[in-house]
């Protein structure tokens, strides 16, 4: 039986594609099951198992128990349990559930689709643009960094580093981020601000810090830089300034709508 329902699905429904949608295929006291209908449950039908459709008997089976499934949906809507408190509760709540993922939906999609819309005018970056500032910032720089919780403890971590501690090891055994000890090569304006003048201008194989971020207090070790191959570099420009400019769309949007951050627990 198991193998038969889930068999139900290729034959009977390019057949029944072309017969009218609206066509009546069998009643159910005072409801109608039409080809429309059979044509979405087959849909939930598993594609391995479609060959069985395209026998009478499949056919047939399958209306059983879509006829079977529509009997207990009358008796039920009938019966004392339609009318009592616990279902009204359950509907209520899955009614509240559905419209805060509709809404959550709408939200997406409109956020979406405006990100997508400032790309193509208020966003939108020229070829002069990106040449300009890739002539300007045409390297990418390769780090090692330690993360520490606080300035007390990045101290400590430093004059070890200042002793001849190894960086790797120390980062492993203290940093915050014990699985990103090395970070990807990086171009000036992918980096955290606070940090980012620093890395360019070290020397290969200088360390310093201690610089404060909204992460925590970073150590950091440059161990490379190198030119950025011209093509790919600039299409990794565009999202540099196309983010550029739309931090500074939404700084300036802010300035309008004040934002306050009320528990202390966040600050």
């Amino acid at each position: 039986m198991k193998r038969h329902s889930a068999l139900i699905a290729a034959v009977f429904f390019v057949s029944a594609c072309s017969k009218q949608d609206g066509k009546v295929i069998a009643r159910v006291g005072p409801e109608k099951i039409t080809e429309t209908y059979l044509q979405e449950k087959f849909g939930e039908i598993s594609p391995a198992a479609q060959e069985y459709l395209s026998t009478k008997p499949g056919r047939r089976q399958f209306l059983d128990v879509i006829i079977h499934e529509r009997l207990m949906l009358i008796a039920a809507r009938s019966s004392r349990v339609a009318g009592g408190e616990e279902y009204k509760a359950k509907v209520k709540e899955k009614e509240a559930e559905m419209k805060q993922t509709l809404q959550d939906y709408k939200d997406f999609l409109l956020t979406r689709m405006w990100v997508d819309d400032m790309r193509a005018n208020e966003l939108k970056v020229t070829d002069q643009e990106a040449r300009d500032y890739y002539k300007e910032h045409p390297y990418t720089v390769t780090l090692e960094h330690i993360l520490l919780p606080s300035y007390e403890e990045a101290e400590k971590v430093m004059k070890k580093l200042k002793a001849g501690a190894d960086f790797e090891k120390t980062a492993k055994e203290y940093s915050l981020d014990k699985e990103t000890v090395r970070l990807p090569p990086v171009m000036y304006g992918e980096f955290m601000p606070e940090l980012e003048d620093m890395a360019f201008k070290m020397h290969t194989g200088e360390t310093q810090g201690i610089v404060k971020t909204a992460m925590g207090f970073h150590i950091i070790k440059k161990l490379a830089q190198d030119k950025a191959p011209e093509g790919p570099a600039l299409e990794r420009v565009r999202k540099i300034l196309e983010k550029n400019k739309f931090d500074a769309y939404l700084a300036k949007f802010q300035e309008k709508n004040k934002v306050e951050v009320i528990d202390e627990n966040y600050k």
